[in-house]
């Protein structure tokens, strides 16, 4: 993880939390959306930084952000080693609710040395006069809920190693590191139907293809890494393992035909930056029991679907699973053609296609020909237990910087 991953972006939204004396009980109030932007482009440096003092020494540089490891935070205690980093910025930031001003950002970090694997056990915001205005921390359960890998180089690599040497006794020179600013990557939003208790999550492959990094957001609004077990781009479908359990688990129809004309409803995060992280439902029918071109492995829904949708489940009005959203009709580009603008044709992955990828995978789920009905309201509540947002953080490749850099010099 490089610096861009540690600024305090990451946990504005959750200063709220701990007025309430609920620290990090609610970590993402705001979309998930908003914890991945902490990645985007450093801006340039204006020569501001809050002078380093006592034990914290400057550790890393960029054009927008000064690093500083302290040394004297550094300790060992059940099986962690914890330590300080201070992010001085080049100008004053704001927290999203626009509650806080601030310039610098403390983060209190837990690492495990052998395994490469950190945490952020607390954060604190310093105004331009040194002035600490905000802050909260995470109890150790929360924060060991959120321990992932560090990547193999960035500065958070590097403070593991310089904190783990001083744990160890030793007294490493403090590293020589200047940091490039990058292209911001990318992130996107979909959905996953949680299929075992244990932390398998199915989605479409189109959702997780090519993600550096990925995080979901269970109803609790928990951040939990994933990574992804298994992929069929046929079908788009995917399977990812999040680094945690889960109390309820999907119901999968089995035994059951669809039909046009049936009801369904489907769950997801359609447009996360401006609707939120929590889950949305809606509602629509069976239009065809095939995808396009009389695909036998899709079907067509008249309920609306937008992206943050993809993934997500359809459920009958029994709460079970019929299928997974996977894409809709490009309406402008049908009108373009056509001169008509069709509305509301969206298509699934459908129900027992997916059952066929997870057994594949050896994954147990959960199947049922229940055909009682539910109310809307009911199979809305299972449908939100069950789902959870998925985000995936895309990280340029040298390739599309370049393009980049040479669409910046043409411009």
């Amino acid at each position: 993880m490089d610096v861009r991953g540690l600024r305090a972006h990451r946990v504005a939204s959750e200063i709220e939390n701990s007025r309430t004396r609920r620290p990090f009980s609610r970590p993402m109030r705001s979309p998930i959306i908003s914890y991945l932007i902490v990645f985007g482009l450093l801006c340039s440096w204006s020569g501001w930084a809050i002078t380093a003092e006592d034990n914290w020494a400057l550790f890393a540089t960029s054009s927008a952000t000064k690093v500083y490891f302290d040394r004297g935070s550094v300790k060992e205690a059940e099986g962690y080693v914890h330590y300080n980093i201070r992010i001085d910025y080049n100008r004053t930031l704001e927290t999203r609710d626009k509650k806080y001003r601030y310039r610098s950002a403390i983060n209190g970090v837990a690492v495990q040395c052998d395994a490469k694997k950190f945490a952020v056990t607390s954060i604190a915001l310093i105004d331009e006069t040194g002035k600490r205005v905000a802050g909260s921390s995470r109890d150790r359960e929360r924060w060991e809920e959120t321990l992932k890998q560090v990547s193999a180089d960035g500065v958070q690599a590097r403070a593991l190693q310089h904190a783990c040497a001083i744990a160890r006794g030793e007294n490493p020179p403090i590293p020589d590191m200047k940091m490039e600013a990058r292209p911001a990557g990318k992130t996107t939003i979909g959905a996953g139907i949680v299929a075992t208790r244990d932390g398998m999550i199915v989605t479409n492959h189109h959702v997780v293809d090519g993600c550096s990094a990925i995080v979901v957001l269970d109803s609790s609004k928990i951040r939990i890494p994933a990574e992804r077990v298994a992929s069929d781009a046929k079908n788009d479908l995917a399977l990812i393992r999040a680094s945690r359990s889960f109390p309820e688990v999907a119901t999968f129809r089995k035994g059951v035909q669809l039909q046009a004309g049936e009801s369904v409803m489907v769950v997801g995060y359609p447009l996360a930056s401006i609707l939120g992280s929590e889950p949305n439902v809606a509602l629509g029918y069976i239009s065809a029991t095939t995808g396009v071109r009389g695909d036998a492995s899709t079907f067509q829904i008249s309920a609306p679907i937008h992206k943050g949708n993809s993934g997500g489940p359809i459920l009958d009005q029994s709460g079970n699973v019929t299928g997974i959203v996977s894409s809709k009709l490009d309406a402008l580009a049908v009108q373009k053609r056509t001169g008509d603008l069709p509305q509301n044709i969206s298509f699934g992955v459908k129900g027992e296609v997916a059952q066929l990828f997870l057994e594949a995978q050896n994954v147990g789920y959960q199947s049922s020909d229940a055909k009682r009905k539910l109310e809307n309201t009911e199979v809305a509540a299972i449908g939100k237990a069950i789902t959870v947002l998925v985000a995936c953080r895309k990280i340029p490749s040298a390739a599309d910087e370049q393009q980049q850099r040479d669409d910046t010099s043409r411009r």
